[in-house]
């Protein structure tokens, strides 16, 4: 083996068409299809998601299918542009955006990348699923501007945010119906995104404001517990500390009714097990937000607003002293900042961030707990509130005040609460028709709503299809029944078992993730009489953090999917190995060759015209991006090639009946070649294909030069979507593909035969262009890969057919023993008429078809199948 060759099988080289595995599986359409069934099997009928995966979240983030809710919303990074292609091809109503970013195994007792990607994704999108079912979001929303100064929406409004998603995930790991699995997903999610003092490096110091450390001690008590609020009052350990001494003083004033707070709120749930709808959790959520208001009121505004208004004049809006319900919000007589230490105190949030999405960027996207009408619009102008506090149920609430605050129960009517004002948002991030970004979100949700009613008539959410079936255990404690996990590949007969949470009971859930989301009898009820006191979050379950065997465990079912995803996302390293060291023989061979002809004094001739590389090192490779192209482009590609593949495979069925090989000098006269003898090429034969069966090894050739931006739509865009059509509609049928494209004047090889096209569908789809044409060049590459290949070779070239040399690219074309067709785009052309060089090269391919607009691609089915069949 020769030193070029040898050099061939470098990993190096093998790398370039090999992606990060763990970045395609984590964006892969399979991880997609999982998180998708896994989500839609859990909601209520008639509530259709879509999962994207992109890198445009942080973590994740559920949002009306629009493009202004897309570019509005502080969860996602997106330009208009970006999301409307995010947006192109889906139908549903709702997204449920899910980050690729890889889970940092730093954080988490793992050494397995795959296990943690999966895990983490799921348990991103299980916190999700929890706030669509339990959060109430127009109600609260509602509730905020009834009840607190638009000033202070900011404030109340993090609060909520953190009970919520403590409140939703506590009752989710201690819900005596969810597996382990739910539990150490939600627990691994939560150890990555939440912030520690061990995440300061040597010698690095934080510095709490008093906002800072209020919202870090809920977390920890409600949510997670971090150990900062621990650190930060230590006073032997200055890794954290407050900003000012009144900052110190006004946190260790209010520190007990944060861990309060955390208690009740923790404590509050929603317990019907009959509603499908999740009403009564909707309920559950908005007397959590009450309790956070409450103690905001008498508590932690004082201090705030001690802050924010150290002269004591009122900044709020609509009077004196008064929010929006005319409620007293100045500082109270005997509240813990009538002391003159407290004044001045930070409300800054600087050195901490909610590591979820914002709740109040959700859609309303199943029912709150009011009165619906028969068109399921919601019309009641108050909650029920009976079901919140009446003598069926009890709550740690306090209810000071509370018969005040029901009588001025906001209006929550036509789904328009949810487009309440935002004061936080400021002016020059609002989209200029809507006055907050929380009104550019209601006006998304209800155009969401509006094309999901347009587009057919779905299921009621509150029909006895969507009913949740149920057992009853001796204690007469309904329970569902568990969704045990399943590997991929299980019968019929075991999924037919699961059940499906809100699907009709006969149909069960087309995933493998299958926690269930809990309820139970009644209504809102505090923790169960048999259950220790309440308290801060974790503190009944306080011990030792799960070893790595103990994660590794855990997260089996994890393991043994993402395993599995991963085999069908690598490339076969092996066989690109092998292709590139054939495609290395090639050109050892040919060059031995035009050595020996030089030594004879003849006329090397051995690669026609000499166009394109000598040798593999001549080779310029198209690295293998670990990106994906958005889901609707691509889906609209496999489409695309479904019906070309339909019209392709009887064309094909046909030819390998006549069992015949043509383009040989050879053999029997083959009457449908006579065009070639016009032009000196004596592969007039054809010959009987041994076994009648025919096996091909397909080059496509995509033109990137600069002339392809012409045309409308511009030639490239028209060509990127034939090659990709052609590509994966010719695997589809077993015919082995290769790509080779130029731009800048470079030839470059795509893809070999050994790599799928979903891998390069990033490269095949980008429709940047620049350069000449040196279609000579990419025709020579052509001809020397598909010499790597024993199955029958054809070679088309998409391009506009205006070469840089078009004396070079007549010679390649006579030269090459492969047949060589053109797919000619010319949708800057008259129909029927063709740029004169494309028209000069007519005769020297074995066929042309021309596309004269982009309708051609799907309409004309006949031009690609007729460039691969009759040869």
């Amino acid at each position: 083996m020769s030193d070029t060759n040898s050099s061939v099988t470098s990993n190096a080289l093998i790398e370039t068409f090999t992606p990060d595995i763990h970045a395609r599986v984590r964006a892969s359409a399979g991880r997609a299809d999982r998180l998708q069934a896994f989500l839609q099997g859990h909601l209520p009928a008639g509530v259709e998601v879509k999962v994207v995966l992109t890198p445009a979240v942080q973590t994740a983030a559920v949002l009306p299918a629009d493009v202004d809710a897309l570019v509005s919303s502080d969860a996602t990074d997106l330009e208009r542009r970006q999301a409307a292609q995010l947006l192109d091809g889906i139908d549903e109503a709702f997204l449920v955006l899910v980050t690729t970013a890889p889970a940092p195994l730093e954080r988490v007792p793992l050494n397995d990348q795959l296990t943690a990607d999966h895990a983490h994704q799921f348990g991103l999108a299980f916190h999700e699923l929890l706030h669509i079912l339990k959060t109430a979001i127009a109600p609260i929303a509602a509730l905020l501007d009834a009840e607190v100064d638009p000033k202070y929406h900011q404030h109340v409004h993090e609060l909520i945010n953190i009970v919520e998603d403590g409140a939703i995930e506590h009752e989710a790991i201690h819900g005596a119906n969810f597996s382990e699995t739910a539990e150490i997903r939600l627990e691994l999610t939560r150890r990555i995104h939440s912030q520690t003092p061990d995440d300061l490096g040597d010698g690095q110091q934080a510095r709490l404001s008093f906002w800072d450390a209020v919202t870090t001690a809920l977390y920890d008590a409600a949510v997670y517990p971090t150990g900062t609020t621990e650190v930060l009052l230590d006073g032997d350990d200055d890794r954290v500390g407050f900003v000012s001494e009144a900052d110190e003083i006004a946190f260790r004033s209010v520190q007990d009714e944060l861990t309060q707070l955390a208690a009740d709120a923790l404590a509050i749930r929603g317990v019907d097990l009959d509603d499908a709808t999740h009403r009564h959790d909707k309920t559950a959520s908005v007397e959590r937000a009450r309790r956070v208001i409450d103690t905001w009121t008498s508590t932690l505004q004082p201090v705030v607003a001690s802050a924010v208004e150290p002269t004591g004049e009122s900044q709020s809006h609509g009077g004196a002293d008064s929010g929006t319900d005319g409620h007293d919000h100045s500082p109270q007589e005997d509240g813990p900042t009538s002391t003159p230490e407290a004044t001045g105190v930070s409300v800054d949030r600087e050195a901490t961030a909610d590591p979820y999405q914002d709740v109040f960027d959700h859609p309303a996207m199943t029912p709150d707990p009011a009165r619906e009408d028969t068109d399921g619009t919601v019309s009641s102008p108050e909650p029920d509130t009976e079901d919140v506090t009446g003598d069926t149920a009890s709550t740690p609430v306090d209810q000071k005040g509370d018969e005040q605050k029901r009588d001025q129960e906001p209006s929550i009517a036509d789904g328009d609460s949810a487009s309440r004002a935002d004061s936080s948002i400021e002016p020059d991030e609002e989209p200029a028709e809507h006055t907050s970004r929380s009104h550019a979100l209601a006006a998304a949700v209800e155009r969401a709503r509006e094309n999901r009613d347009d587009s057919g008539d779905r299921t009621d959410p509150s029909s006895p299809s969507a009913t949740i079936s149920e057992r009853v255990t001796p204690d007469d404690q309904s329970v569902q029944t568990p969704l045990d996990a399943f590997d991929v590949g299980a019968t019929a007969t075991e999924s037919a078992e699961t059940n499906n949470l809100s699907g009709p009971s006969n149909d069960p859930i087309p995933s493998g993730e299958d926690e269930q989301i809990e309820h139970r009898d009644g209504d809102v009820e505090t923790a169960a009489t048999n259950e220790p006191e309440p308290g801060p979050a974790h503190e009944r379950v306080e011990r030792a953090a799960p070893s790595p065997t103990e994660y590794g465990q855990a997260l089996e079912h994890d393991r043994e999917v993402a395993k599995q995803e991963a085999a069908r996302e690598e490339v076969n390293r092996e066989a690109v190995e092998r292709e590139l060291r054939d495609l290395g023989d090639v050109f050892d061979r040919r060059h031995q060759g035009d050595e020996n002809h030089r030594e004879d004094g003849t006329e090397t001739g051995a690669g026609g015209n000499g166009a394109g590389p000598e040798r593999l090192d001549d080779v310029v490779f198209v690295p293998v991006t670990d990106d994906l192209v958005p889901p609707g482009q691509w889906s609209g590609v496999e489409d695309g090639a479904a019906r070309v593949a339909q019209v392709l495979e009887k064309e094909l069925a046909l030819e390998r009946q006549r069992g015949t090989r043509s383009g040989l000098t050879a053999g029997r006269y083959d009457t449908r070649a006579g065009h070639r003898l016009a032009i000196g090429d004596p592969r007039v034969c054809e010959t009987p294909t041994p076994g009648r069966e025919k096996r091909y090894a397909l080059v496509l050739v995509l033109d990137r030069s600069e002339s392809m931006r012409n045309g409308s739509p511009p030639k490239i865009e028209v060509a990127t979507q034939a090659v990709a059509r052609l590509a994966v509609a010719a695997e589809e049928l077993g015919i082995r593909v290769a790509i080779i494209d130029f731009i800048d004047g470079q030839a470059r090889l795509v893809k070999p035969f050994a790599v799928e096209s979903r891998h390069v569908q990033t490269t095949l789809l980008d429709t940047d262009c620049g350069g000449g044409t040196p279609l000579a060049e990419a025709i020579g590459l052509a001809r020397t890969v598909v010499e790597t290949q024993r199955d029958e070779p054809l070679i088309i070239t998409v391009t506009d057919d205006r070469p840089s040399d078009i004396e070079a690219v007549t010679r390649e074309l006579q030269a090459s023993y492969a047949p060589v067709c053109s797919l000619t785009i010319a949708t800057d052309c008259d129909h029927g008429t063709l740029a004169p060089d494309a028209s000069a090269l007519a005769p020297y391919y074995e066929r042309q078809a021309a596309v004269y607009d982009v309708d051609a691609i799907d309409d004309r089915l006949d031009q690609f199948a007729s460039l691969l069949t009759g040869l």
